[in-house]
C-alpha cells in the first residue's frame, strides 16, 4: 500500500480538511472508493474495510470533516464546520473527489457514504452526479424520530437568534435529534449502545480521542445537520437523483437513525418512485448502525461492497 496525504482548504475558509489516498501496492488500480464518514468519528474507523478494498485493487479516497478527527485536533475545533456547514461538507467531499480524479483519471468512481456521511454521499450524489459509477449509502439516517420532529429544529432556531450560531449547545438541544436512540436496548447502557450490538466496538467509539465523543456541538452544527437531513430524504432527493445511478443500501434492522431498518427501505421505495432500478437493499436482522464494524456482520457488508463496486472495476 502506498499512502498519500493530501490535504485541502476546507470550503469553510476556515479548516485544512485532513485527507488521504491509499492506493494498492502490488495490483494495477481498478477503481476509487471515496469513503464518508459519519458524525463524531473519523476515516480510519474504516481501516478494515480499506484494507479489504486495497486487497482487491481499489484505490481509496478519505477524509476527516470539518470538525472531526485529524482535522479537529488540528484546528481545536471540533463539532463545527462553520456558517452553511451543510453545505461545506458536501463541497468538501466534491473537492477531495476532484483531487483524486486528477491523480487517476480514468477509473470508475463509487461513493460509500455511513451514516452522517451517507447524508452527504446523498447530497454530492444529487448535486455532482457526473461521472459517478455508483453510490452506498450505509446506516442511513432517514425516518429518525428527533429530525423527524419539527420542534427541535425550531428550539435550535430559537436559540441561534439568541446566542448565536457558534454558541455551544450547552442546554442540549442536539441530545433531541437523537432522543430515544438507546430506549430497545435496556437500562444501564453506554450512550452509544445504538453504534454497534458488541461491546469491544462500542467501548472502542467510547475511548478513541479521534472521535472526542461527548464533544457538544455548535448551535449551527446541529442545525446545518437538519437542514442537510431534509435536504437528503423524501421525493425531492429522489427526484434529483440521475436515473441511471445505481445505488446500494446497508442497513441493521436494529438502528434507531434509520428507524429499525424503515428508512432503508424508504430511501430505495423512494429512489425506485423516482424512476431509479438498479437499486439494492439489504438490512441485516438484529444488528444496529454499524454493519461495517459489526463482527458478525463485518464480512457479509463487505462481500456487498466488493460485489457493488466490482460490476464497474477495471479489468486488472
Amino acid at each position: 500500500m502506498a499512502l498519500y496525504e493530501v490535504p485541502f482548504a476546507s470550503a469553510n475558509g476556515r479548516d485544512e480538511i485532513k485527507a488521504w489516498i491509499y492506493t494498492p501496492a502490488t495490483i494495477r488500480p481498478r477503481g476509487i472508493v471515496q469513503l464518508v464518514h459519519g458524525l463524531g468519528e473519523h476515516s480510519r474507523r474504516y481501516l478494515h474495510l480499506i484494507a479489504t478494498l486495497l486487497e482487491h485493487g481499489y484505490v481509496v479516497a478519505a477524509d476527516d470533516h470539518a470538525g472531526h478527527g485529524a482535522t479537529a485536533m488540528a484546528s481545536g475545533i471540533w463539532q463545527d464546520a462553520g456558517e452553511h456547514g451543510d453545505k461545506v461538507v458536501v463541497e468538501d467531499e466534491r473537492r477531495l473527489r476532484e483531487i483524486v480524479t486528477e491523480r487517476f483519471p480514468d477509473l470508475p468512481y463509487i461513493l460509500f457514504g455511513h451514516s452522517w456521511g451517507s447524508m452527504i454521499a446523498r447530497a454530492l450524489s444529487a448535486t455532482h452526479p457526473e461521472g459517478l459509477a455508483g453510490a452506498i449509502y450505509c446506516g442511513p439516517v432517514a425516518h429518525m424520530r428527533g429530525l423527524e420532529d419539527p420542534a427541535v429544529e425550531q428550539a435550535l432556531d430559537t436559540a441561534i437568534a439568541e446566542r448565536g450560531g457558534e454558541a455551544l449547545d450547552t442546554d442540549g438541544l442536539s441530545a433531541l435529534m437523537f432522543v430515544g436512540v438507546n430506549e430497545r436496548y435496556g437500562d444501564g447502557v453506554p450512550p452509544t449502545a445504538w453504534v454497534a450490538l458488541d461491546e469491544g466496538v462500542v467501548a472502542d467509539h467510547a475511548i478513541d480521542p479521534y472521535n472526542n465523543f461527548g464533544a457538544p456541538m455548535t448551535l449551527r452544527f446541529a442545525k446545518s445537520f437538519c437542514t442537510l437531513y431534509r435536504r437528503c430524504n423524501g421525493t425531492a432527493w429522489a427526484e434529483s437523483m440521475p436515473t441511471d445511478l445505481p445505488v446500494l443500501i446497508l442497513a441493521g434492522d436494529q438502528d434507531p437513525v434509520g428507524n429499525y431498518g424503515e428508512g432503508a427501505y424508504a430511501l430505495a421505495n423512494d429512489l425506485w418512485a423516482a424512476g431509479l432500478r438498479d437499486v439494492r437493499t439489504r438490512v441485516w436482522t438484529g444488528v444496529r448502525h454499524e454493519v461495517h464494524n459489526e463482527p458478525t456482520t463485518r464480512a457479509e457488508v463487505e462481500t456487498e461492497v466488493l460485489a457493488f463496486v466490482g460490476r464497474f472495476a477495471r479489468e486488472g
